[in-house]
């Protein structure tokens, strides 16, 4: 199998595993609401089930990536995808609040070394100057998913009943991972049948991290990490709330609500190739003019949906925000994917990740105590205060390649071992 056959078949598989992933992982909001009549719960408890599966999620990365170093990227996602597919069944058969969190926190615990393995995957088997591009097709499948998700889920839940869709969900899971063990390719170098162009060469030999305790001991990766947590912030509030506000606060049917939200997120899957494709042909010398300006526009746009008056204005608002706020994405990985070497690509991306993840669990909770005292407008002004804090922490971060190795290569690390 030639490098282009390995990077395409590679790319398709993880595609499909990703998709899983969050389909998996964002049923819950669809069913946030008949969840909450079963238990009787508020909305400051009903953000706390999407923050027991955010924080363990955010806890494991960095674990995940070292576990992603040692085992491998076949055997580290392979292993994530089936124990989360399992605790996305057991979701259905819990009988009480504490249970719910208790799974949910698991399922976050084992679906914590995807990511992480997913990103040295690619870094093994695609050439550096393609490896955002080919990531920003692997992690469409997160808006595609958010897409999806509402479309498969809300019909479920409605004839089938919350419980039921969670072991629907689950076989989906177990299937992909007896796929992804059988028919992901090896390594591109192993099946390496043509010489890279003389641009890929060079950045093959400029990558830098030799080890784990170089990219842990770095301040840069750490300035993405806090880059990526208040960008994701935006991401997870609009996932857990924007279902249970058209809900609850619009009272739109579950059925019509699953099509109304998965309309903002195809928009995004489209931004999130866009976004990749940018940077790997235009802008990955000046990773910040594109992250900047189209997280501005986002904001921009979040402020619109927020004060929308009407349905129709709310998810056209927020399809255009989340075009561009998804456009910003991969960028923001984009350097650490380009730079990093592959030995050290599941730590680094682990440790950006986990920011995004420690987001990821702040902004349900956040959101549904500033709902529950305030309302959903004021809500969604945290969104908007947070993507304004990512734009603030993308010019702390050097801009050019070059830039980037000589801040890594500078590390405390790194400067006691030279």
């Amino acid at each position: 199998m030639d490098a282009r056959r390995v990077a395409r078949v590679t790319v398709i598989l993880l595609f499909v595993a990703w998709l899983i992933d969050y389909i998996d992982r964002l049923v819950i909001s669809i069913a946030l609401p008949d969840i909450g009549k079963t238990f009787q719960l508020n909305t400051i408890e009903l953000g706390g089930i999407m923050s027991a599966f955010a924080l363990t999620y955010a806890i494991f990365q960095i674990p995940g990536g070292f576990i992603s170093d040692r085992l491998g990227a076949r055997k580290a996602m392979t292993l994530s995808l089936t124990l989360w597919s399992i605790f996305t069944g057991l979701t259905g058969i819990v009988s009480s609040y504490v249970g719910l969190l208790f799974v949910r926190g698991l399922f976050g615990i084992t679906e914590g070394t995807f990511p992480a393995a997913s990103m040295k995957a690619i870094s093994e088997r695609v050439r550096p100057s393609q490896r955002v591009t080919a990531n920003s097709w692997m992690l469409s499948s997160n808006s595609f998913g958010a897409a999806l998700a509402p479309l498969i889920a809300a019909p479920a839940i409605v004839l089938l009943g919350w419980r039921h869709a969670f072991f629907m969900i689950m076989g989906l899971g177990i299937i992909i991972a007896i796929v992804l063990w059988i028919w992901l390719p090896r390594t591109a170098v192993a099946h390496e049948t043509t010489a890279p162009t003389a641009v890929d060469a060079s950045l093959d030999s400029d990558t830098v991290g030799e080890s784990t305790r170089d990219v842990l001991q770095s301040g840069l990766i750490w300035r993405f990490a806090i880059m990526f947590g208040t960008f994701d912030i935006v991401i997870w509030g609009l996932l857990a709330w924007v279902p249970t506000y058209l809900v609850d606060a619009r009272h739109v049917h579950l059925i019509a609500t699953g099509v109304l939200v998965a309309i903002p997120w195809f928009a995004g899957a489209i931004g999130t190739i866009l976004g990749g494709w940018l940077f790997d042909r235009v802008f990955h010398a000046h990773f910040r003019r594109l992250v900047v300006s189209v997280e501005v526009l986002g904001i921009i746009f979040l402020i619109l949906m927020a004060t929308a008056s009407s349905v129709t204005a709310y998810v056209t608002f927020m399809t255009i925000a989340l075009f561009f706020l998804q456009m910003a994405f991969l960028p923001i990985f984009g350097l650490p994917i380009r730079l990093l070497s592959a030995k050290v690509m599941a730590s680094g991306g682990s440790i950006i990740n986990f920011g995004g993840q420690a987001g990821g669990f702040l902004a349900p909770i956040l959101m549904g105590i500033i709902i529950n005292q305030i309302s959903y407008t004021a809500g969604f002004a945290l969104l908007v205060v947070a993507l304004a804090a990512s734009v603030v922490t993308a010019f702390t971060i050097p801009e050019s390649p070059d830039h980037f190795r000589k801040a890594l290569q500078h590390t405390p690390t790194e400067a006691t071992l030279t």
